[in-house]
C-alpha cells in the first residue's frame, strides 16, 4: 500500500496511467484539470469508507455551564463516530440523541446542570450539545471531565507538489486514469476501472474487521461491558 505519495509524483503516475506525455510543458494547462480529478476522487473514495488509519482522537475538557462545543477541526462532524467522557479512571460513552424527556429532567434552556453527561446530538450549527449541561469542569491532571471525539479526519489538500495523498496512490491514480481514458474514448478505460476497482475492494477487505469463529459450535459471543453507569432519575418537584 502506498499512502503519503507527493502531487507531483501523483501526477507523474496519473500521466503513465493515462497514456499522457510526461513533458511538464504538454501539461501546463492540464494539470488544474489532472489535480482536481485526484482531489474529487479521492473526497469520493474518503466518503466511500471508514478508512482506519484515518481514525484520530482528540480529547476537550468539559467546562461548567457550556451546552455547545466545536467539533475538532480536524474531523468533520458527519464523520464524527462516538463521544466519550472520562469519569472514575475509565472511557465512558455518551448515548447519541436528546429528546423531550430529557429536557424534562434538566432543562438547558434554563440553564440546569448535572454531572455526569449523559447525551449529546448534533446541534442545527453543527457543533454538539452536551446534556446535561455540566456542573463541573474537566481536570487537566487526571483527564476527570474531559470529552474524547472519535472520527475519521479530514483529507489534506492536494494543491502544492510537496502535498501528500492520504489513500493508496495506485487505487487513486487507476480511478481517475480511468475517467480521463473513457473521457477519450479508449478501450483501455476498462482495464483500469477493473484494476482500480480490485485494489479497493482487497484495500477494504484487508481494512475491515473479521469475525472471529470456532471450527465447532457457535461463535463466542463477546464480552460484557461490566463498567456500571448510574441511570439519572429526574429532579424532585
Amino acid at each position: 500500500m502506498a499512502r503519503g505519495t507527493t502531487l507531483i509524483r501523483l501526477l507523474d503516475k496519473l500521466r503513465i496511467a493515462a497514456g499522457l506525455s510526461l513533458n511538464p510543458a504538454h501539461n501546463d494547462n492540464d494539470r488544474p484539470f489532472q489535480v482536481g480529478l485526484l482531489q474529487d476522487e479521492q473526497d469520493r473514495l474518503w466518503d466511500d469508507f471508514d478508512w482506519p488509519h484515518l481514525r484520530i482522537e482528540r480529547q476537550v475538557p468539559i467546562q461548567a455551564g457550556q451546552r455547545y462545543y466545536d467539533t475538532p477541526e480536524e474531523i468533520h462532524v458527519d464523520r464524527l463516530e462516538k463521544i466519550e467522557f472520562f469519569s472514575d479512571g475509565a472511557w465512558r460513552p455518551l448515548d447519541a440523541g436528546i429528546g423531550p424527556e430529557h429536557y424534562t429532567a434538566w432543562n438547558s434552556d434554563l440553564d440546569e446542570r448535572s454531572w455526569p453527561p449523559r447525551r449529546w446530538k448534533i446541534h442545527e450549527d453543527e457543533d454538539i450539545e452536551l446534556w446535561p449541561i455540566s456542573d463541573q469542569n474537566g481536570v487537566a491532571a487526571t483527564r476527570e471531565g474531559y470529552l474524547k471525539f472519535t472520527g475519521i479526519r479530514n483529507l489534506n489538500p492536494l494543491v502544492d507538489e510537496q502535498d501528500r495523498c492520504d489513500l493508496d496512490d495506485q487505487m487513486l491514480v487507476n480511478f481517475v486514469a480511468a475517467t480521463i481514458l473513457a473521457r477519450d474514448g479508449s478501450k483501455d478505460a476498462q482495464l483500469k476501472l477493473q484494476a482500480a476497482t480490485a485494489r479497493y475492494a482487497r484495500l477494504r477487505g484487508n481494512m475491515s474487521p473479521r469475525q472471529k469463529f470456532r471450527l465447532f459450535g457457535e461463535p463466542t459471543a463477546p464480552a460484557l461491558n461490566r463498567i456500571r453507569i448510574t441511570q439519572y432519575r429526574p429532579p424532585s418537584s
